[in-house]
């Protein structure tokens, strides 16, 4: 469930409430605001619907002739309840989540902080330590910190909605994370010495078939309100950080034969392309096409 909010000019309040309820949204509350600034009359336009609706109410007001060059802003929120007299089944269905809540979402996610730089060290260190020491719990744990399956998501989302700058930054996020999981190997290591204990790589297809498993997993579940995408994080991390954190351990501890290195090399780079593509596949197998046209309104936020 969401609620939709458009801000808008006097003169386009109309045309709001009227895409409103051509998909099917009853009731439009409208209120007026004042804005400080410019003096132009303003209204909130405010809907509380479910998921499908909101999405199609999103791409309404997006792709508006009249409101294309109207001077706008459109703001959408994840809703735990709305209780009024409709019904239930109707009004809970997840499906089809606002493509600009999962653009921006990835957007956030991909911004390289000092929060993003702490939380990726310390898992690799974690991830180094469980791989040294082959310790299963210890691996499990440093996935729930590593910061990887929504950059992978930025790039490939990036690439099918024709954003640059959000492909730009995924790909400096993973290169951030990447780094430091190869950081972490080569501290533990450094302290803790070898051998490295943990053997259990797979080989290039049966990394491409989990990797494929995980992406359509991720991209169903950005496709709307209800998967658990913390969850699905944790494998993707695991599928991906445990290669740059054990060729840091091994720099130090001992590199095995150039044959190993490369098949290792080759499934970390199957398991980043399998993961992106697949993803955005799942996604778009839904029918949930591109907003054309988001970008622009949204930066008037």
């Amino acid at each position: 469930m969401h609620e939709i909010r458009a801000t808008v000019p006097l003169e386009h309040v109309e045309v709001t409430a009227r895409l409103a309820h051509d998909v099917g949204i009853e009731r439009v509350p409208i209120a007026e605001v004042y804005v400080h600034g410019p003096g132009v009359a303003r209204r909130i336009v405010s809907v509380e619907t479910s998921t499908p609706k909101a999405r199609l109410f999103v791409e309404a007001l997006l792709t508006s002739p009249v409101l294309s060059s109207a001077d706008y802003s459109l703001t959408s929120r994840e809703l735990r309840a709305i209780v009024d007299g409709r019904d239930l089944a109707e009004l809970t269905k997840p499906m089809g989540e606002p493509f600009c809540d999962v653009i921006q979402d990835l957007w956030q996610l991909s911004h390289v902080t000092t929060s993003y730089l702490a939380r990726a060290l310390a898992g690799g260190i974690i991830l180094g330590t469980g791989i040294v020491e082959n310790n299963a719990v210890a691996i499990v744990v440093a996935a729930l910190f590593l910061p990887f399956l929504a950059e992978v998501l930025a790039v490939s989302f990036g690439f099918w909605s024709g954003d640059r700058r959000l492909i730009f930054r995924g790909l400096c996020a993973i290169a951030v994370s990447t780094m430091l999981a190869f950081a972490g190997g080569v501290i533990v290591a450094s302290f803790m010495g070898g051998p490295i204990r943990f053997q259990g790589f797979k080989s290039p297809l049966s990394s491409f078939a989990l990797s494929a498993a995980i992406g359509i997993t991720a991209g169903l579940s950005n496709a709307d309100d209800t998967g658990r995408r913390y969850l699905i994080g944790v494998a993707a991390a695991v599928q991906l950080a445990i290669f740059p954190a054990w060729f840091g351990a091994a720099t130090i501890a001992g590199l095995p034969p150039t044959q190993v290195i490369n098949e290792r090399l080759l499934s970390f780079a199957i398991n980043l392309v399998t993961i992106s593509a697949t993803a955005v596949v799942s996604y778009a197998a839904l029918h949930l096409r591109r907003a054309r046209g988001w970008r622009a309104p949204l930066s008037r936020r």
